[in-house]
């Protein structure tokens, strides 16, 4: 890491947390499917392909703002891990 006095607190001011958004994303993307079906079973073909694409932009949205969370995670969880071993070596040479 560029900055070595980056700690646990002060790494991200704001914190992803996709669970409850990420499961609203993923009813609303099953309702645009399903409206896609509806609407190509009634043959409105043109309607059903606007649903399906925006279930597709908003499903790779999700996956985007996953993968930013997991980054986060992976950064926090290294520094984590980094504080932990920096205060196992102060207590041990006590």
């Amino acid at each position: 890491m560029k900055h070595k006095n980056i700690c646990y607190d002060n790494r991200y001011k704001y914190k992803l947390n996709m669970l409850e958004p990420g499961l609203i994303m993923m009813k609303i993307i099953g309702a645009l499917f399903v409206f896609g079906i509806i609407f190509w079973v009634a043959k409105w073909h043109w309607l059903s392909i606007i649903f399906w694409f925006l279930s597709g932009i908003m499903f790779a949205v999700l996956l985007i703002l996953v993968a930013i969370e997991a980054h986060q995670d992976n950064v926090l969880n290294d520094i984590a891990m980094r504080e932990n071993n920096e205060l196992e070596k102060k207590y041990e040479t006590r």
